[in-house]
């Protein structure tokens, strides 16, 4: 399963000073006192600054380095969240009882309405009948609004708002495992509210599902009301009723930035560097500050802008010419 995403997870892309001295609120207060400051300064002196290094065009082609331009693009932050599959027999039970309510409802509406004809024209049928069939066709009737008011109450107002064939199709795809519904989870609701997409992790890998509506059920231990969500196509299958996997809230709000390819990444120091050109022969490695990885990069909101031409090739080539020491004329 592939690992959460979002403002909580990237913290290992980012240590900073400040997150480890407020790590330390298991000392008593003076030993904390005492301790933040070295940590602080420890760290401070040991992160590595932003450095350039110069490399002639022959020795770029000889190295292999090649650059590709960023393109701005934006990007939906996301809110990491629990999806838990749902059974649908309840669903599929509660759709037949409808409809089969609802045809009762329809021919017993019309004996009434006969009835009540037959007995205005020339009393052929007795008072004590028609009265009998008017009562029959608003039992019926009350059995109907009484299971579509179930809908709602057991499904959320999302399900319950479908017209009978849109609710039909729902019916029909659950049975065929051509469509999977899950209860989507966040801690106080987070990210709920407005939310209309939500990526649920399958394996090395994501779907997205549409938000139908709010849930009724509420998962206590993470005090969330929770979304009802419809997952569509070939995956819907792997999804097993019971199934947990984690999931991600798509935020309604988009975020300027770039996506930075993954062949431009390099690790230093615990951090993420990427190389930029800064004129024919010069390169600036500049910090990957807060990425968000995706299936083609790591979208990023600051440092880099689109246009700028990132090492895409020769990356490693370019951090050894920096790392050495620069040889001495006799």
């Amino acid at each position: 399963m592939r690992g959460f995403r979002g403002r909580r997870t990237l913290w290992f892309h980012r240590k900073t000073p400040e997150s480890f001295a407020a790590a330390v609120p298991v000392f008593p207060h003076i030993l904390r006192a005492a301790i933040a400051p070295l940590l602080i300064g420890a760290l401070l002196a040991a992160r590595p600054t932003l450095a350039e290094v110069t490399i002639s065009a022959g020795d770029q082609a000889r190295l292999g380095v090649a650059t590709r331009k960023l393109v701005a693009t934006r990007h939906s932050t996301e809110t990491d969240a629990f999806a838990k599959v749902l059974d649908p027999e309840p669903l599929v039970q509660l759709d037949s009882d409808l409809a089969t309510a609802e045809a009762a409802a329809t021919a017993s509406a019309a004996e009434a309405a006969r009835s009540k004809a037959l007995h205005g024209d020339n009393a052929s049928i007795s008072a004590k009948d028609t009265e009998a069939a008017v009562a029959q066709a608003r039992q019926d009737a009350l059995k109907v609004d009484i299971l579509r008011q179930r809908l709602g109450l057991e499904w959320g107002p999302g399900i319950a708002r479908l017209g009978e064939a849109a609710r039909g199709r729902l019916v029909h795809a659950l049975s065929a495992g051509t469509v999977a519904l899950v209860h989507v989870d966040t801690h106080n609701n987070e990210g709920q509210a407005g939310a209309k997409y939500v990526k649920v992790d399958i394996g090395d890998d994501s779907v997205r599902g549409t938000v139908i509506g709010p849930a009724r059920a509420a998962e206590p231990r993470l005090q969330s009301s929770g979304l009802i969500v419809q997952v569509a196509g070939h995956s819907a299958i792997l999804l097993s009723v019971g199934l947990t996997q984690s999931a991600h809230i798509e935020s309604t709000t988009a975020e300027a930035g770039v996506m930075i390819p993954r062949e431009a990444v390099i690790r230093y120091r615990g951090l993420d560097w990427a190389y930029v050109r800064t004129g024919p022969s010069g390169f600036e490695r500049r910090l990957i500050d807060g990425p968000v990885p995706e299936s083609d990069g790591f979208f990023v909101a600051h440092g880099f802008a689109g246009g700028d031409e990132v090492v895409v090739s020769g990356a490693t080539a370019l951090f050894a010419a920096e790392q050495s020491p620069p040889v001495k004329s006799k």
